[in-house]
């Protein structure tokens, strides 16, 4: 908490020091509900920002009697700066499960308006859902899919470029800032590359393809001086969150080397009509005479909005728009996710969901979001094969 506290009033002093003319020149005001200074010839400017997140589950048809409950599901504090027009940064702090970590912590370099390089700590380029903000997905959770396969935030850095029908980054990371294991940690280099040949006002049609290598990272050494068996694992919720047991999870697969992961990503839109979707193999190559592990999983999703014109396409993120204010969207998914490997002997688990849902935005900054899931899992899920639903439901607001 000390380092925390520390790092945001240092931040605070360094964009406060901008020099005394500057500080004369500058200009207060609100954009969607979040204080921002500025600067009259617009080359420093400083802002700040959160968001909460309050939900509520209820759980029937359970054989392993899962936790009714509500909870303050996340609390953000965010500070964002330009500096000399060119450079941005942002720092975003989280207050979950009652401890405080560092989500997006980064300087961005602004190359041109298609063009930029990023070194901190934020998302890994790979595939839609897992670059999405929590504040803009569609769904209360992400889809079991994207949750045991993503390669979440590290510490990196790298290059993006687009225009409006391509998108490219391109980076290399270590590991993640809460990585305390002794010995050398892993890196990866991470890839997302997107291209959109129909992209007019009310069509949209877009591709993408990722990939990630990544090295285990270490795993301390033994009394001997040793060092331990290196290991990755892949797991997930069962599409929420109140309830925290992970019903699928390879456990620990020892003897890794490395990972590798592809990605392929679909989005279609026409006029209020939305469509999505990705694929994702994994493959664990391991040490000795041990056999490979390959899981794989997907997901697709629909999106209808009742209220609020078109879905709109972002360029310089290669995803859809969060929609206008005042929209009301439904919103449907189907997810199937493979832990199990039987020629390596780790089977963890397979996971069928569906999701029906409902998110009302009524205004910039606050929106409600209902859904229910129906869950299916085999027999090599935490408590065996089962079936069970939730309803769920969210006020977030943001300012």
């Amino acid at each position: 908490m000390k380092r925390i506290y520390l790092i945001t009033v240092s931040l605070l002093i360094f964009f406060g020091r901008v020099d005394a003319q500057e500080i004369s020149d500058l200009k207060m005001s609100v954009n969607r509900g979040s204080v921002e200074m500025e600067t009259e010839d617009e080359k420093f400017s400083f802002g700040i920002g959160g968001r909460a997140y309050l939900d509520a589950a209820t759980y029937f048809d359970d054989e392993s009697d899962l936790g009714n409950g509500s909870e303050v599901r996340d609390v953000r504090f965010s500070m964002k700066a330009t500096l000399w027009a060119k450079w941005n940064a942002k720092i975003n702090i989280s207050f979950a499960d009652e401890s405080v970590a560092l989500k997006d912590v980064f300087l961005q370099y602004n190359i041109n308006k298609n063009s930029l390089f990023r070194v901190g700590n934020f998302f890994e380029p790979f595939g839609v859902e897992q670059t999405e903000s929590s504040k803009t997905i569609k769904f209360m959770h992400l889809s079991s899919t994207i949750e045991a396969f993503r390669p979440n935030r590290n510490l990196g850095m790298s290059y993006a470029v687009w225009d409006n029908k391509y998108f490219w980054e391109m980076g290399l990371f270590g590991s993640d800032t809460e990585n305390t294991s002794e010995g050398d940690e892993g890196y990866g280099l991470t890839s997302r590359l997107t291209f959109a040949p129909i992209q007019r006002e009310e069509k949209l049609l877009h591709f993408g393809l990722s990939g990630t290598y990544r090295t285990a990272n270490a795993n301390g050494f033994d009394e001997e001086g040793n060092e331990n068996s290196k290991t990755i694992r892949y797991r997930s919720r069962a599409a929420t969150h109140i309830e925290r047991r992970r019903f699928i999870d390879t456990q620990n697969i020892d003897e890794a080397d490395h990972q590798v992961k592809f990605g392929f990503e679909m989005i279609a839109a026409t006029g209020p009509l939305s469509l999505q979707g990705e694929y994702i193999s994994a493959k664990v190559s391991r040490e000795s005479d041990m056999e490979d592990y390959n899981a794989n999983g997907y997901y697709a999703q629909m999106g209808y909005l009742l209220k609020g014109g078109n879905y709109q396409y972002k360029s310089n993120t290669a995803r859809l728009s969060k929609p206008a204010p005042g929209s009301l969207e439904l919103l449907l998914r189907y997810n199937h996710t493979d832990l199990n490997d039987s020629s390596s002997a780790i089977m963890g688990g397979e996971q069928k969901d569906i999701t029906l849902g409902c998110t009302w935005y009524m205004n910039h900054n606050i929106l409600i979001k209902l859904n229910f899931t129906n869950v299916d899992l085999d027999k090599y899920a935490l408590n065996g094969e089962e079936n069970f639903n939730m309803i769920q439901s969210r006020l977030q607001f943001s300012f």
